[in-house]
């Protein structure tokens, strides 16, 4: 192809784009403040990859079947000129995906790019180089329940992108630019063919990843953690963590899920399901909370994903805190206090499955449940009011916490968690300080160890303020971790805790009573990592930055 000839097709091209593209690339010409987007680009060789095909569409942009139905498109938006380069003016603002391509295989070239970009009404954004990669590929197999029988297509929001999805369930795409994408399923071959579900899907350079479509779901979206910069080690590997996922009208629209959420699920991008809880779902308020089992998260990633949906309506809640809250990953007891305590015995319910479920005790009724950190917590008053939850014994190593809003912290002792001969989280008003202890035998003398006992000091805390509390013992040393932070910790104590036939009380004993608001408790039969406990309060604290929401 000659240099003339080559440039005569951009201009066509561009002409093309400006007239009969408009409705799908967003192009208005004849704007007075010139806008868009230009960037150069180059085989992974360096070399300039000119004549490469750009496809600019909205980022939300999907065609009807009836328009998409064959196995590639056969033309382009505009291409890249001699030396890599391209510039699209005059866009609508909006998000935009753009698609480069050089389908020639010559002398090993060819490949794709995806640059996914906000553009305002303002100013070139320029790219600068982005080099073409070798093709991802993406092969799907969809249950028979969402296709019904019907025929069915893949299309790829964002893209011009088309799959039909076989009589086996399966479909494929061997020529993708390396990013994240949303599949759409749709029935029927017409512009009205209806949409069915939404699958995501991580594809990567020169490799095939695989996505599972179960269930017949009309919305979805990534869950983003982001654990850079968060304090968290580099190499921090966090196993079967309990995610805190906050939903809000900012975030989510209520209005598309059924009324108490039986309707979400959650998966990896592979489409295994994740376990989940949902604690509080208040689709009059537009809240909630839901705890999520992931089963690896690393430290120092700007971003893992995994994928919520939502919008079946013929399914049933698979909302279960017996497999987020394993007792086969450490928990021992969790208590998200977020019941009615004036419901009478066993109402607090521990979400581990091991059958430690609270009573409520002294003059509590249904006004002292209250707003907490996550959903609904308790309110005692500092008189009498107290939980017994059973007779849970540690016979190894431990982890104590709690969130805690104290209204008083003068006069008596505050027990947040208290077993009698055995364990406690508490805060010592005489000392004016948070204490962490074990009852251990010593030399045939059984006496508390621990904080502030063995050679550690006592840490005060403030009253109408909330506070994460964390204490752990990991066959060493007891460490007390206030807001994520290591406190302090002791010497060496090197005795496990005794067991005994007391109960287990939240909320404190005889004269030692909390006056404030409980939230969140949980004791665990392993010492966690500084790890998992920095980010188990960066992700359940208010108006966290770690796990968001995109649609």
């Amino acid at each position: 192809m000659n240099r003339w000839y080559l440039h005569g097709l951009i201009i066509m091209a561009q002409l093309l784009f400006s007239c009969s593209f408009d409705p799908i690339a967003g192009s208005k010409g004849g704007s007075e403040t010139t806008n868009g987007i230009t960037a150069c680009i180059t085989q992974s060789d360096g070399t300039p990859a000119a004549g490469s095909i750009v496809r600019l569409r909205q980022a939300e942009f999907v065609s009807r079947p009836a328009v998409l139905a064959k196995s590639t498109l056969s033309s382009a938006d505009i291409l890249t000129d001699s030396k890599g380069y391209f510039t699209i003016k005059d866009i609508d603002p909006g998000e935009y995906s753009i698609e480069i391509n050089d389908t020639s295989k010559a002398y090993g070239r060819g490949g794709a790019v995806l640059l996914n970009c906000p553009i305002d009404s303002t100013g070139i954004k320029s790219f600068g180089v982005a080099s073409l990669k070798p093709y991802a590929s993406v092969s799907g197999q969809v249950d028979e329940d969402v296709i019904r029988g019907c025929r069915s297509f893949v299309q790829i929001k964002g893209l011009d992108r088309l799959a039909m999805i076989n009589e086996q369930g399966e479909f494929s795409f061997t020529d993708l630019p390396e990013g994240d994408y949303s599949f759409v399923i749709v029935e029927g071959s017409g512009v009205s063919g209806s949409e069915r579900a939404i699958a995501n899907v991580k594809a990567s350079s020169g490799e095939t990843a695989t996505v599972t479509v179960k269930n017949k779901f009309n919305d979805s979206g990534y869950v983003i953690i982001n654990s850079y910069g968060s304090g968290i080690s580099p190499n921090a590997v966090l196993i079967d963590f309990p995610l805190l996922l906050r939903l809000d009208k900012e975030n989510f629209d209520f209005s598309q899920a059924l009324q108490q959420g039986e309707d979400i699920r959650f998966l990896k991008t592979d489409g295994a399901s994740l376990s989940f809880e949902i604690e509080q779902w208040d689709t009059l308020a537009r809240k909630a909370a839901v705890w999520i089992r992931i089963d690896t998260i690393y430290g120092n990633r700007t971003e893992q994903r995994f994928v919520m949906k939502w919008g079946d309506t013929a399914v049933q809640s698979r909302s279960n805190g017996k497999e987020v809250f394993k007792n086969t990953s450490g928990f021992a007891g969790v208590w998200h206090l977020n019941e009615n305590p004036g419901s009478g015995s066993n109402s607090i319910k521990d979400r581990t499955g091991n059958g430690f479920n609270g009573t409520p005790c002294g003059t509590m009724t249904g006004e002292n449940s209250v707003n907490g950190m996550v959903g609904k917590a308790i309110m005692f008053d500092g008189k009498d009011d107290y939980v017994t939850a059973g007779k849970l014994n540690i016979a190894d190593n431990y982890s104590l916490s709690c969130w805690v809003y104290a209204d008083d912290l003068t006069e008596a002792a505050r027990r947040f968690i208290w077993k009698e001969y055995s364990y406690t989280l508490w805060y010592d008003a005489q000392g004016k300080g948070v204490r962490v202890e074990h009852f251990t035998l010593q030399d045939t003398v059984v006496v508390w160890r621990g904080i502030y006992q063995d050679n550690s000091r006592m840490i005060p805390l403030d009253t109408a303020v909330w506070y994460h509390l964390a204490g752990t013992y990991d066959g060493d040393k007891i460490r007390l971790y206030i807001n994520g932070d290591l406190a302090d910790s002791t010497n060496t104590i090197g005795k496990y805790p005794v067991s005994s036939n007391e109960l287990l009380s939240i909320g404190g004993r005889k004269d030692e009573y909390v006056k404030g608001i409980i939230d969140e408790v949980r004791i665990e039969n392993r010492a966690r990592s500084a790890d998992w406990i920095k980010l188990s309060y960066l992700t359940q604290c208010e108006n966290n930055c770690i796990v968001k929401l995109i649609r």
